[in-house]
């Protein structure tokens, strides 16, 4: 005889099922938001597509906050808006040419992209303040200190990736980058500072507040790949549906998350993006290993 489900394990798969539901229908909306608008606009658009993210994961946290049977998706939701609103002011500080723009630098010059990347790592820092102040026993390990097997994945991480990257053609990675004679003297310590700041804000939001977000409704393996998925998913909103781009922001994705959660650090997966988004910038040339 068959023992029946007890009335709390019923509870508990349900509670599960509507985790799953409540993630889908949050990234559903999400898809809304950036999709329907460009049926009717400019389908290239960016910045303000990031910016109408921005506002809609600004609105599912406030719901969220406000409305008590929603309050046990707060984290979540808060990680995804910490996820957008990086990007969003990062990307509308590099561009903005308003009354104070001139003490900045000029639009989309050179000290306006390390403004742009600091600010960039700065809101992602102060999201993770948040998120912590929220959820106390989160374990975004952030302020873990790198032991002997944290050191050796961001070593060895970043030594494959780069062995791989330049075993590939350079289009099959995705995009070319600044030739080099161009990142001579202030040019390339510039481009290094901004692409550094953002990449490691990028892993402060994704495998830093957002993996956090997802180890609380998923098991470890899943939250992983769901962090890449979106990880994935965020880069198509900047690149574009058809970027080539996009499977490798996926494996990377993966392997981050797992160096993360491997190690228990979220530095290893840190130097590994530095690494590669340095990476990209100055090794993509036209013409270089078959590129």
């Amino acid at each position: 005889m068959t023992a029946s489900p007890t009335a709390a394990g019923v509870r508990r798969r349900r509670l599960e099922l509507g985790r799953w539901d409540r993630l889908l229908v949050i990234l559903a909306g999400a898809s809304a938001v950036m999709l329907v608008p460009r049926l009717f606009g400019d389908p290239l658009s960016v910045d303000p597509d990031a910016w109408r993210l921005t506002a809609y994961f600004a609105a599912v946290t406030a719901g969220a906050a406000a409305l008590p049977r929603l309050r046990s998706s707060l984290p979540l939701d808060l990680a995804l808006l910490g996820m957008a609103l990086p990007y969003s002011a990062s990307m509308w500080l590099l561009g903005y040419d308003g009354p104070l723009g001139g003490l900045l630098g000029p639009a989309y010059g050179l000290a306006r992209n390390v403004w742009s990347g600091l600010a960039w790592a700065l809101l992602a820092v102060l999201v993770a303040i948040v998120y912590h102040r929220l959820c106390p026993d989160a374990g975004m390990r952030i302020l873990t200190r790198p032991g002997w097997t944290a050191l050796g994945l961001g070593l060895g991480g970043s030594l494959l990736f780069l062995a791989v990257a330049f075993l590939l053609p350079g289009p099959l990675i995705g995009r070319e980058g600044v030739p080099l004679l161009s990142l001579s003297g202030g040019a390339g310590l510039s481009y290094g500072i901004a692409n550094a700041t953002s990449a490691i804000g990028q892993e402060i939001q994704f495998r830093g507040v957002l993996l956090s977000a997802l180890e609380r409704e998923q098991p470890a393996r899943v939250a992983v790949l769901t962090q890449a998925a979106i990880f994935s998913l965020a880069h198509v909103v900047v690149a574009g549906p058809a970027a080539d781009l996009i499977p490798v922001v996926l494996v990377l994705g993966l392997l981050w998350g797992w160096m993360t959660q491997r190690s228990g650090s979220l530095w290893p997966a840190a130097l590994g993006h530095v690494v590669a988004d340095l990476f990209l910038l100055t090794a993509l040339v036209s013409g270089l290993y078959g590129g």
